[in-house]
């Protein structure tokens, strides 16, 4: 007989003994549909939760991976016995160490009594505050306005934490790896708005909220509330933007009928050449060309028009209107820093960074010493100046939020 068929007939042999008649293996075959005990069940438990796996507990009783997964899913893994009193000794050693260094740095009274991330009671009421009045709120989004508001630098770890131990459920967003974004900002207030259009229903009704943002700051310089999308409606969307704050350098929108036509130009595009305004388009099918304004209109369908139902288009107007205000003044956005859209707007951003860093450094110390921990920063630096009419070498100049533009030598 050759090597080869040798080989052959030996590995065939070796199979024979691992398998009975029906082709299965022995331990698969005795314990296929049984019922088992609970003490059996406990047996298999205790074996994984000693650290053996899965694998090697089916091969010792004869259980499928899928049950003993089912089984650790519905019942958990019992603790282990410990006789010694090892694990005991060991858990009280820890928490009469972490009390004393709480009692060294002077944080033992004022600490909440579960001692969550070591916050004071002050910052975690204001957690748990932000939390219930804006339940949408991340642990990113918190941190956030406790620094702005605040002065408080707290790690978004400890706020979660924070969130977990007073029983709600924390979202962990990975980041995107699906592509390479390419990133714009423009360089300054009113160098770029943003437009675009989107639909809610109020009962039967269905209207459409146009939002106008500046590119530099996120501050939404304009919104209108229709019945239909029409040009017309956007032509007096950006119309009333440009009475409130001046005329942009230029206007992103999609490629919507309101905005394009497929041949000729729309009273939207007459509207801006006639204002001097440059209209750039984004490419078709391609969203995240608008981002910025994509990501306001998740915030106010996530944080308003998905949890308010609005018993008329008034009453609509009047809550969009509201959260339109308080995007504006009073919360903190991720992409820029953590200000608000109105310290970028306004030209405070500056400032407001400045003191917020300034606030924030004397957080340790003053938990520490038992003092107050920060103060509300509602109003930052001093009044700013919006605009300015000035006469330089005989010419007329206007400035507004920081631009400067020649108006010409005044008539007589």
């Amino acid at each position: 007989m050759s090597r080869q068929r040798r080989k052959q007939t030996t590995v065939t042999n070796r199979r024979k003994k691992k398998r009975g008649k029906g082709g299965k293996k022995v331990s698969d075959r005795l314990r296929c549909g049984t019922r088992y005990t609970k003490a059996f069940r406990d047996d298999c438990l205790k074996l994984l939760r000693g650290g053996m796996t899965k694998t090697a507990v089916r091969e010792k009783h004869g259980v499928t991976e899928a049950t003993l997964g089912r089984w650790e899913k519905l019942y958990g893994l019992p603790d282990m016995e410990d006789p010694n009193g090892v694990e005991s000794k060991r858990k009280a050693a820890q928490t009469s160490h972490n009390e004393k260094q709480a009692a060294d740095v002077g944080q033992a009274s004022r600490a909440p009594h579960d001692n969550i991330a070591g916050l004071a009671q002050e910052e975690l009421d204001a957690i748990l505050e932000l939390k219930k009045n804006h339940f949408t709120m991340g642990p990113a989004q918190i941190r956030a306005q406790l620094k702005r508001f605040r002065g408080w630098r707290i790690s978004v770890r400890a706020i979660a934490r924070a969130l977990k131990a007073n029983g709600y459920q924390v979202e962990h967003k990975s980041a995107r790896n699906d592509q390479e974004l390419l990133r714009f900002e423009a360089p300054f207030p009113n160098f770029m708005w943003m437009m675009d259009a989107l639909s809610f229903r109020v009962h039967e009704k269905r209207l459409y909220l146009h939002l106008v943002i500046d590119d530099f700051s996120r501050f939404i310089v304009g919104h209108r509330v229709t019945d239909e999308i029409t040009t017309d409606e956007a032509v007096a969307t950006i119309e009333e933007a440009i009475k409130q704050h001046g005329k942009p350098g230029r206007l992103l929108t999609d490629r919507g009928g309101q905005f394009i036509a497929v041949r000729g130009s729309t009273k939207f595009q007459r509207y801006l050449e006639g204002q001097l305004i440059d209209h750039s388009v984004s490419r078709p099918y391609h969203p995240q060309t608008l981002g910025k304004v994509e990501s306001v209109n998740r915030a106010i369908q996530k944080e308003l028009i998905y949890l308010h139902e609005f018993r008329s288009p008034e009453e609509a107007k009047a809550q969009i209107a509201s959260w339109i205000d308080h995007f504006n003044f009073r919360r903190a956005h991720l992409g820029i820093d953590g200000l608000v859209p109105a310290d970028r707007y306004f030209g405070l951003h500056q400032r407001a960074l400045a003191e917020v860093q300034a606030r924030s450094r004397g957080r340790i110390a003053a938990s520490r010493a038992g003092e107050r921990i920060g103060g509300p920063l509602d109003e930052i630096g001093g009044p700013l100046e919006i605009l300015r009419f000035v006469l330089v070498d005989g010419h007329l100049e206007v400035r507004f939020c920081g631009q400067r533009a020649v108006l010409g030598k005044p008539e007589a």
